[in-house]
């Protein structure tokens, strides 16, 4: 669904301009949308990825992301 949205959104550019858009607009959709890449809360420069690696450096044990609950105001 997004991907034929930002398809549409290149039409009419040089198509080497097409790929580079494309890979950008995929990445930032994805990042936001996937909670492992999404920016950590108290540190917006740090993903949940980076918070995970750190703290199994800190602890010195494997963690895993077992669940999670996602909130939704409207």
């Amino acid at each position: 669904m997004a991907n034929e949205l930002f398809v549409k959104e290149v039409e009419g550019k040089p198509e080497d301009m097409k790929t580079k858009i494309l890979e950008g607009k995929l990445a930032s959709y994805w990042a936001e949308r996937l909670l492992l890449e999404q920016a950590f809360i108290k540190n917006p420069d740090m993903t949940i990825t980076d918070l995970i690696q750190s703290a199994t450096q800190k602890f010195g044990e494997k963690i895993e992301l077992s669940r999670f609950a996602r909130f939704s105001v409207k």
